[in-house]
């Protein structure tokens, strides 16, 4: 009940431009109090407005907690009134007292032109908030250049997901705003629907200029916001363990169904050109056959995933056999890797593991490995994403098999 009229003083907070709020239920029974109306696959419990609820805002003044509102702004100093307190600030980024939106403070950034090199060179400003419990957010902020730009990503704005409050672990990539084209003056830029990645606690917020694409020119950043649009109740931690029980398997047993490629390519979800060769495989025939095709340069793409619910079980291994096709009309390489998520299904927020197995570029069959896979507590599935890259223009043919996901004693 406290969690319920703390999410009710929180909607207290939400400016008045905003007529109403939904309290929604999600398939998982977990309460989503929203801004917006509640999805198809949600429940409207009921419709909350605020104006009705200030009537009697003194009665729930003991359990507020001004921490985590629902559309609070946890950037500091976003609108750069305060200089650049606040702000990781590098050489080439300076506060402009009339720079900003209505000629108030604001950021300019200026990269200097990097050699001709093959790294990226990046001006970068950034801060660090806590999330506090938020289910999804939003970034806005305003933008403008002082000329035309080489390529339009040369500013951008990024969220980069956190485990550690202080942004110093757990770093997941997140998204980005930047403007879709040149024009003169102020820009106004949004992304909604940010879903934190699982077990992230904080968010590290990037001003970014590239200095190779940025022409020499400034670029001017205002007022931005990052809010949670959404926030929820946990489901209870009992209701989630009797869940997840019944999908344990013993140690040793694999999760992956198919993961010898007998049955074909079932029970696989394939995502570039993949197919059934009843030829090749590793132990024996069968294995899927990925072809990693290019007009132009090097590209890499998921090939082919998929998704297991894992039980209780909390240390894995991956594994799978890899073979180059020796009809390959260009060079290329590959990926195994696994991204953990929170709910059954590979549902909800999700963490990318930072093991992974590459193959080398030899003949003949390869094993790949990956050992100490260890599931976060809040894990109830995992993906099993298989990754091929071709070098450049051409073909780059390989062959997958024997993929396996086992718990380890």
């Amino acid at each position: 009940m406290k969690q319920f009229l703390f999410i009710i003083v929180t909607l207290l907070c939400i400016p008045s431009s905003h007529a109403e709020f939904f309290q929604c239920a999600n398939k998982y029974g977990e309460t989503i109090f929203k801004d917006s109306p509640c999805d198809d696959n949600e429940i409207l419990k009921q419709k909350i407005d605020p104006a009705s609820l200030s009537k009697s805002h003194s009665v729930f003044t003991a359990v507020v907690d001004n921490s985590n509102p629902l559309g609070k702004n946890l950037i500091r100093n976003s609108a750069f009134e305060d200089k650049l307190i606040d702000w990781v600030v590098p050489l080439g980024a300076l506060w402009i007292s009339n720079g900003g939106v209505s000629r108030s403070g604001g950021l300019t950034i200026q990269a200097d032109k990097p050699p001709e090199d093959k790294y990226i060179h990046e001006t970068v400003v950034s801060q660090c908030v806590v999330l506090n419990g938020g289910r999804k957010f939003e970034l806005t902020a305003q933008f403008k250049s002082s000329g035309t730009p080489l390529k339009v990503h040369a500013n951008r704005a990024n969220v980069i997901w956190y485990e550690a409050s202080d942004c110093t672990t757990g770093g997941q990539w997140g998204a980005y705003i930047e403007p879709k084209k040149f024009k003169a003056g102020w820009q106004y830029l949004s992304r909604k629907n940010l879903t934190p990645a699982l077990g992230a606690r904080a968010a590290k917020i990037t001003i970014v200029q590239n200095g190779r694409y940025s022409n020499d020119q400034q670029g001017y950043w205002d007022n931005f916001r990052f809010f949670a649009t959404e926030i929820f109740e946990q489901s209870e931690e009992g209701k989630n363990t009797t869940v997840k029980n019944e999908f344990t398997l013993d140690p040793g047993t694999n999760y992956v169904l198919n993961g010898d490629f007998r049955d074909g390519i079932s029970l696989w979800r394939p995502s570039w050109k993949t197919k059934w060769s009843g030829i090749q495989g590793d132990t024996f025939p069968g294995s899927a056959r990925v072809t990693a095709h290019s007009t132009t340069g090097s590209i890499g793409k998921g090939a082919f995933s998929q998704c297991v619910n894992i039980g209780d079980n909390s240390n894995f291994e991956l594994g799978a056999s890899f073979n180059i096709d020796e009809y390959s009309t260009q060079k290329g390489g590959g990926r195994l890797r696994l991204t953990w998520k929170e709910k059954l299904n590979c549902q909800g927020p999700g963490r990318t593991t930072n093991k992974t197995a590459d193959p080398k570029y030899i003949a003949g069959w390869q094993k790949l490995r990956i050992t100490g896979l260890l599931a976060p507590k809040t894990a109830r599935s995992a993906t099993i994403e298989i990754i091929q890259t071709v070098a450049g223009k051409g073909e780059f043919i390989a062959y997958w098999d024997d993929i396996y996901f086992v718990a380890i004693d």
